[in-house]
């Protein structure tokens, strides 16, 4: 296996920047963690209860509509995913849920022969990629639900989701005093997340299959898009960046876009801001996940994060230092 170096940034904030604006970067904060981190995770925990229910009365039509949404507000969640900040236990969570990009193992055919199998299910799903939402989606959209067995297995995984979903809630609810007591912090936390996963939209999602990046220079392929098997693909990517705007943007709450608009210059704000709502409308005309004409949304979605990484962090005096991480 290619060993790919992937930047993971640790940004470590200077207080005086923030010192005069205490108050009104806490109240930003909260406003964050309010609207879009657990507005995120109780989305998530709604449509898998949709999906359950859908599950026990065989609606295919339903389980996949819900499929849907439910990869919209997850999306939402990892994308600003904080806690393992607040607390390390919660570091690996977001991977037992979602294994993209993460390992080269074929769970289809685990999950192949987990169905054959006459074992008990927790026996045969022993692993934690066989209860991923990748698992779920192979089961929903490419197994018959109204086989007893398949029906089975889908509810074993989406029960299994759920209970980490609600560890995530409950942590999240524990660890937000302590989130807003430390503003430094607060805003290394998120000034590094979302610049982490600005990277992995553009590099993961986007230009691995355009064939972009360095390890598939030149060989695109719909297939490596993240759910391309139930064409939700551009919809977890529409959904990672409404977060971003959310974060950066967002009429009904003074955001961190309103924020960053007072203590640096206003033109990267605005730039990143109309680099956002450029990217969100070339991703709606990404049809049935075919990224075939979807350059100007790599270039957009690079200039995301590049405004961020580079700009705003130089003009907030920012010092990032880059570790080097094994990926896939």
């Amino acid at each position: 296996m290619k060993i790919l170096q992937v930047l993971l940034l640790s940004i470590f904030l200077n207080l005086s920047i923030f010192a005069d604006d205490k108050m009104e970067n806490t109240q930003v904060l909260k406003n964050l963690y309010d609207n879009v981190i657990l507005n995120s995770v109780d989305g998530t925990l709604l449509e898998l209860k949709n999906i359950e229910e859908a599950l026990k009365v065989k609606d295919t039509k339903k389980v996949q509509n819900s499929f849907e949404y439910l990869v919209k507000n997850w999306k939402g969640v990892e994308a600003f995913y904080i806690l393992g900040d607040l607390n390390d236990e919660y570091i690996d969570t977001p991977r037992y849920i979602d294994i993209f990009h993460n390992g080269n193992e074929d769970i289809t055919q685990q999950l192949d022969r987990a169905i054959k199998s006459t074992d008990e299910i927790r026996v045969v799903l022993f692993k934690n990629s066989l209860k991923s939402i990748n698992a779920l989606e192979y089961v929903l959209f490419a197994k018959d639900i109204n086989d007893s067995r398949v029906n089975s297995i889908a509810l074993n995984i989406v029960s299994k989701i759920k209970s980490l979903v609600e560890d995530i809630k409950e942590e999240y609810r524990n660890q937000e005093t302590t989130f807003l007591s430390d503003v430094k912090k607060a805003n290394s936390i998120t000034i590094n997340t979302i610049v982490q996963n600005t990277y992995k939209l553009k590099e993961w999602r986007i230009g691995e299959v355009l064939g972009l990046t360095k390890k598939y220079e030149g060989n695109p392929d719909n297939k490596r898009a993240e759910y391309y098997l139930s064409k939700n693909s551009a919809n977890g990517i529409e959904a990672i960046l409404t977060t971003l705007k959310n974060i950066f943007d967002n009429d009904k709450y003074e955001d961190y876009g309103d924020f960053l608009l007072k203590i640096t210059n206003e033109e990267q704000v605005k730039r990143l801001r109309d680099a956002i709502d450029k990217s969100i409308l070339l991703t709606k005309k990404i049809k049935n996940d075919d990224f075939s004409n979807s350059k100007e949304l790599y270039e957009e979605v690079s200039e995301i994060h590049v405004i961020l990484f580079l700009e705003i962090i130089e003009e907030l005096s920012i010092n990032a230092k880059i570790l080097e991480a094994d990926g896939d």
